[in-house]
């Protein structure tokens, strides 16, 4: 596979694929074609959609619980005041830890507006990056955005997401700088991990933005440069491993 200058735009599942195993991301990048910004931005998929993909389990219930933080605020903002949550909300733990969250944070907001995120499931595609935000808020201190991620339970790349999707929003603003769309860079990134009920969140200081571009543009050298070479330490549980096989076999033949 030869990546040229015009694709080099990675998602953040791309560019957590490449730093794990650049084989991983060379197979991706072959399933998975750049796709075109106007499709990207406009694309969106129904819960019915992905079950009919053959997500199941674990995949199909985060795909449902995205769909219910999205649209939390639109639909139950009459009534998150109201002392017994509603019927559909108790049945679900999940749903109901967000719901104790969400209500707490109403009563503690001077005015709705401060209650309400800025945006939900937002997708950015920049020159080098895209992808989809779960959701915006505004800082406490309202002089800048809170990234938040909605993710089932902690990972080790948590962190490093976080600044993928900071950088991203920060370089839209950049480059749509004379569309004001947003008012403020994103000051503060954090996960809500659903299974749990738990929020964490950290103030984004510069020098791990700082960092986290250099990893990224020395990806992207390595990516221009066709350097996809292949990781065994992290062959145990990868998806691909089979495809990966097969084109090993292939090149040994060649």
């Amino acid at each position: 596979m030869v990546v040229r200058e015009y694709e080099l735009n990675l998602s953040a599942t791309e560019f957590l694929y490449f730093l794990d195993c650049p084989q991983k991301f060379r197979i991706y990048r072959i399933l998975n074609p750049l796709p075109y910004k106007e499709n990207f931005l406009s694309s969106r998929r129904s819960l019915s959609s992905y079950k009919m993909r053959g997500y199941q389990g674990k995949k199909s219930d985060g795909i449902d619980y995205h769909n219910f933080f999205e649209t939390f605020h639109r639909k139950y903002a009459n009534v998150i005041s109201q002392t017994i949550p509603p019927d559909e909300v108790c049945k679900d733990n999940v749903k109901l830890l967000y719901w104790t969250e969400q209500q707490k944070n109403y009563f503690t907001a001077k005015e709705d507006c401060y209650w309400y995120p800025i945006d939900k499931e937002i997708r950015l595609m920049t020159e080098k990056k895209r992808g989809v935000i779960d959701c915006i808020e505004l800082c406490e201190k309202r002089n800048g955005f809170r990234i938040i991620d909605y993710k089932p339970t902690f990972d080790s790349n948590d962190h490093l997401l976080l600044l993928f999707y900071a950088s991203l929003f920060n370089e839209y603003r950049l480059e749509n700088k004379d569309e004001g769309e947003y008012d403020f860079d994103v000051l503060e990134v954090g996960c809500y991990y659903y299974e749990m009920g738990v929020r964490k969140v950290y103030n984004l200081k510069e020098v791990n933005i700082l960092a986290f571009e250099r990893i990224f543009v020395k990806s992207l050298e390595k990516i221009l440069n066709n350097e996809f070479f292949l990781d065994k330490s992290s062959c145990w549980g990868c998806i691909f491993i089979r495809i990966c096989k097969i084109e090993k076999s292939r090149e040994y033949r060649s």
